[in-house]
């Protein structure tokens, strides 16, 4: 795909995975067939990839970067949590969760540098536990992907970061389940009734299962399983499809702004803000999808 006059050239096959974690997401994009470059600020995690990817570095398929990304390089302590690998951050909250960690100085890039070293990938997946936004920091709308994904939270502007570097469409997807759906809220009564009914008269959540996407907008009637286009099997706390292959419809910026506004305001009033666990995908506006990319033909 060429970009638009002035953007820089795209690399087609390549996809970033910043927050490479134990691999299981590079193991994905390795079996669509793009090549990989992940970064890992955990120097055992990125040991352990570097020998489980052997072979696939040795091909030039696979790249290991051991190191932080943030939005300026340099030297930064990262706290490395002894309970939960997953929850290893440059935020002290989060690395320190749980009461055990140890404290690691990690040299840090940024996106931009790892943009020069290995050109602009066609997809950018972002998962660092609570500094997702700063992935952002130092891209311009030249050098942005033409495909991202990031974890939200309760406070980062990380949509309106997006639409400020030109991203124009975007889908979001419970980073459990890879559905568009949110679940239903205490708050929320006549879905709770509905979801009642459903209970205690099979037929009823029979019927409503087998409506479209569109028509059945709560997690309750979701079927069972990761949302999975082509069968892959994700193994846990992997980011699942992405860009034409993500589930659920693209949204405008202004509706997506209020769509996850909606979202945000009810895990609040629920007092789950913490809970949100969903990340934005989202499309630049020099990316015009072709029909060629993986699983194109993700549900409606």
């Amino acid at each position: 795909m060429s970009g638009q006059r002035g953007m820089i050239q795209m690399k087609r096959n390549l996809v970033f995975d910043i927050g490479l974690h134990e691999g299981n997401d590079a193991a994905y994009y390795l079996h669509l067939g793009y090549r990989v470059v992940g970064v890992e600020a955990n120097p055992l995690l990125a040991d352990r990839c570097g020998r489980r990817f052997e072979s696939e570095i040795r091909q030039g398929r696979m790249t290991v970067v051991n190191s932080g990304l943030l939005k300026e390089p340099g030297d930064f302590t990262f706290y490395r949590n002894l309970l939960d690998d997953g929850w290893s951050s440059f935020e002290p909250e989060k690395g320190r969760k749980g009461g055990g960690w140890e404290e690691l100085v990690v040299s840090c890039v940024t996106t931009r540098q790892l943009i020069a070293e290995y050109g602009k990938p066609f997809f950018m997946k972002v998962d660092i536990e609570g500094v997702d936004i700063q992935a952002l920091h130092s891209i311009t709308p030249d050098i942005a992907p033409a495909y991202v994904s990031l974890e939200l939270n309760d406070t980062d502007p990380i949509l309106e970061r997006l639409i400020d570097l030109g991203y124009s469409t975007f889908k979001f997807v419970d980073g459990e389940t890879y559905r568009p759906t949110p679940p239903i809220f205490d708050h929320q009564i006549v879905w709770r009734l509905l979801r009642k009914a459903g209970r205690l008269v099979p037929p009823v959540r029979k019927t409503i299962s087998r409506l479209p996407q569109r028509l059945r907008p709560k997690s309750e009637w979701n079927p069972p399983g990761k949302y999975s286009p082509d069968g892959y099997p994700f193994a846990a706390h992997s980011s699942g499809p992405f860009g034409e292959q993500a589930a659920g419809s693209w949204l405008a910026a202004d509706g997506a702004l209020r769509w996850f506004r909606v979202l945000r305001d009810n895990y609040r009033r629920e007092g789950k803000e913490r809970l949100l666990w969903w990340d934005v995908h989202a499309r630049h506006s020099s990316a015009l999808p072709t029909g060629s990319e993986p699983g194109a033909n993700a549900i409606q």
